[in-house]
């Protein structure tokens, strides 16, 4: 767990203000309910990702607060996709083929 001390030495452009502006818009999930709050290994990396849009990418809060859950969105489905592609690497020949032709057929409608 990292602190919210520990957070804010890792990002100088960081403030205790938008941190706690982050986590009531949803877009931080501090661990508990400690106080000053304590952050697991996924929102420390998000404080990362939220710092590079809003500094390289000028995207202000409200920006964040859509496109953030895309990104998160699309981490799911990319995560599903590759379990979708393990299970049917895991299948005898003749379904990889038939699955392979569906989609073919699939795409040419």
């Amino acid at each position: 767990m990292t602190t919210l001390e520990e957070l804010l030495r890792l990002h100088a452009a960081l403030t205790p203000a938008r941190v706690e502006r982050w986590i009531a818009i949803g877009l931080l999930r501090p661990e508990g309910d400690d106080d000053p709050p304590r952050f697991a290994a996924i929102d420390v990396a998000r404080v990362r990702l939220l710092i590079e849009l809003r500094e390289d990418l000028a995207i202000d809060d409200q920006a964040l607060e859509t496109v953030v859950p895309l990104l998160d969105q699309v981490h799911t489905l990319r995560h599903r996709l590759a379990r979708l592609a393990e299970a049917i690497a895991r299948q005898p020949d003749d379904v990889r083929r038939a699955i392979a032709a569906a989609l073919i057929a699939q795409e040419q409608r």
